[in-house]
């Protein structure tokens, strides 16, 4: 909320810091749990699958040529998906042009390098986004040996159809406008997005990381340390229970495990 009007230089600046504080604490804490990830784990293998490395293999005999891909899990990279598709929505707090301008914010005092890397992550991130006209890797036409080829495809066109006809919701992902491109081929550029969106958030955190141990942000320590990934079993020591038969009021349960003897009704006969 902004100040009102009458407010003075300070307080609107003050605001407009509290404003970028809360952006980055969001943000480090859904950017950590993308680090977390087991598909981000073997570092090397998550930046083969950003690049979009491809082998191609031909054999001799035959003439016959094969590229192949190596992807991930469907089920993984859906997991991974849904930690990284904040970052692309521009509506959600963590949207990364609203993190990249926050760190701006506290940065625009730091050294040539800290600037430089903030600006080159700032760039590096809007080819992700839907309405950027540029590819992330390639595009492709596809269709059969006898007849015409379809129209040319960009890989974000596919990764998006993958991202909202797919998997998070069952949107329509132009399945005329893709011609050919099926969901093995969706899934392929899905894959290419989410671990470019998954490299970035994680450059992104430690470029904050970065800007905190320089005292250029200046963010409580526990947003960088305190557990954001559930563990797989829950265990609360218990010091009272209670128990009731069905239908027992919960005022009347609640004074149990309070050792409170509850008062009768005298409205009743």
């Amino acid at each position: 909320m902004e100040p009102p009007g009458n407010a003075t230089a300070a307080d609107k600046a003050d605001a407009v810091e509290t404003r970028h504080r809360a952006v980055l604490r969001k943000f480090i804490v859904r950017a950590r749990r993308v680090e977390e990830h087991s598909l981000a784990a073997d570092k090397e293998r998550l930046l083969a699958w950003a690049r979009g490395t491809v082998t191609l293999k031909f054999e001799p005999q035959s003439g016959n040529s094969t590229m192949t891909w190596d992807l991930p899990e469907e089920e993984s990279l859906d997991s991974l998906a849904a930690r990284c598709r904040p970052f692309l929505l521009q509506g959600d707090p963590v949207y990364h042009g609203k993190v990249t301008n926050a760190l701006g914010f506290f940065l625009r005092l730091a050294p040539d390098e800290l600037r430089n890397y903030l600006r080159e992550i700032r760039e590096s991130w809007r080819p992700l986004d839907p309405g950027d006209r540029e590819t992330i890797g390639y595009e492709s036409r596809t269709g059969s040996i006898s007849q015409a080829l379809g129209d040319l495809v960009t890989d974000k066109e596919l990764a998006y159809a993958w991202l909202y006809g797919d998997l998070v919701h069952a949107d329509d992902n132009g399945e005329e406008r893709l011609h050919g491109h099926d969901i093995d081929a969706r899934f392929q550029a899905g894959a290419l997005l989410i671990t470019n969106v998954a490299v970035k958030a994680i450059s992104t955190l430690n470029l904050a990381r970065a800007a905190q141990s320089q005292n250029y942000l200046t963010l409580e320590d526990s947003v960088f340390t305190e557990r954001v990934v559930a563990r797989p079993k829950r265990e609360v020591r218990v010091e009272k229970f209670a128990t009731a038969p069905v239908g027992t009021p919960p005022a009347e349960i609640e004074a149990a495990l309070d050792g409170v003897v509850p008062r009768p009704d005298s409205s009743k006969d």
